[in-house]
């Protein structure tokens, strides 16, 4: 063989042997309902009677029973095949020995494949002592050689000899299914049942109504088979489906209940966040109202600046060194500190300062406004309206 070569491959063969090696995997029970060969009863003939061999299978090792019947003995032989059901439908097939059969390889052209009968019958008395006429043959192509040959099995035995057997055989209201030549299964085993030295006269053509509903009844055990492994399959597929449409729907409606948290989110955030800066930050009228308290009758502001709890006032007073103590004694301020050197107003005499200061949100009461806060609330001072001096 060399790499130019095409490689032609025997599907027939190929797919044969793949189903025989599936078929291990099959229980041997199941094997023998499915499959469309029955049961198998090889006979050896001599010159006094038959040697059978009955097999359930073409697996079966060991024959189910094997024993010599002499020709006469027609009724001992439908007695015992009673016994045993499964032989009932078997096929019959005649094994020939060395004596009866003869076995060759020949070598032909490649082209003669198409029809490897006629060819060899043609040209069997330059591979054999016989003609075809006096011998019944059979062929089975074996590989090919690479060189443009094949190289072919050819089997064949005396019609004398076949007729002879065939007539005893007949004798017993057994009909043949193959001949075959018993010495080439040691040898040859993937031949078996791909040659048949039975005559055409002898054979009889098959149930084909039988083999139509045998194989159709394997193909709804088949179809059975394949539901009940698929079914769960699709079954769970569309469990899985309709848990996947669920899942979106819940997914849709969870996005609508994260916007609304989040609006909900925000809110409360303003909400806290009103609520904070309603808490640290002070009211102005009450540091106004503390302011009027501290100042006296002679000092006045003139400008009041206010951010973010820092205070910043401007003003006149007679003593505006005193204010920082004053300022610093009050619970609404610290830091209390003179923003610019103090400078004396010409026209008043007074003083004019700026002050800086932090506004304390939430001053500690005195003991006497927690004792009492109703009386806190109500001595809060107030302003005097009679000096006609501006209070801010």
């Amino acid at each position: 063989m060399n790499l130019q070569s095409t490689i032609d491959i025997d599907f027939k063969r190929f797919f044969q042997w793949w189903g025989r090696e599936l078929a291990f995997l099959i229980p041997v029970g199941i094997r023998r309902f499915l499959s469309d060969k029955p049961a198998r009863i090889i006979l050896t003939a001599n010159n006094l009677g038959f040697n059978v061999s009955s097999y359930l299978d073409e697996d079966q090792v060991e024959p189910v029973f094997s024993r010599f019947f002499e020709f006469s003995e027609r009724e001992v032989f439908e007695t015992l095949i009673q016994q045993f059901p499964g032989l009932e439908k078997a096929e019959y097939i005649l094994a020939l020995n060395a004596e009866q059969a003869i076995a060759k390889i020949v070598y032909l052209p490649e082209a003669a494949l198409e029809n490897l009968q006629q060819v060899v019958g043609f040209e069997l008395d330059r591979y054999t002592p016989f003609t075809a006429e006096q011998v019944y043959y059979s062929v089975a192509p074996l590989a090919k050689t690479g060189y443009g040959q094949i190289q072919v099995l050819l089997v064949l035995s005396p019609q004398a000899i076949i007729d002879e057997l065939y007539g005893q055989i007949s004798l017993w209201n057994l009909q043949l299914s193959r001949i075959e030549y018993a010495d080439l299964h040691a040898e040859f085993p993937q031949l078996r049942g791909q040659y048949n030295l039975l005559p055409d006269r002898y054979r009889t053509g098959t149930d084909k109504l039988a083999e139509s509903v045998h194989w159709l009844l394997n193909f709804l055990i088949f179809v059975l088979m394949l539901a009940v492994l698929v079914y769960p399959v699709w079954q769970d597929k569309q469990a899985v489906d309709q848990l996947k449409n669920q899942i979106k729907t819940l997914e849709k409606e969870t996005r609508v209940v994260d916007a609304q948290q989040m609006e909900i989110d925000a809110l409360r955030d303003q909400t806290q966040w009103l609520i904070n800066n309603k808490v640290h930050t002070p009211e102005i009228i009450k540091v106004l109202t503390e302011l009027t308290h501290l100042f006296k009758d002679d000092s006045w502001l003139t400008n009041l600046q206010y951010s973010e709890m820092h205070a910043q006032i401007q003003g006149q007073s007679p003593m505006a060194s005193a204010l920082i103590g004053v300022l610093e004694a009050s619970p609404y301020f610290s830091n209390v500190s003179f923003v610019s050197p103090l400078t004396q107003d010409k026209t008043t005499g007074l003083e004019r300062f700026q002050i800086s200061m932090d506004v304390i949100a939430n001053p500690p009461l005195p003991d006497a406004a927690v004792a009492n806060p109703d009386n806190a609330t109500s001595a809060e001072p107030q302003p005097e309206s009679d000096s006609g001096k501006p209070h801010e």
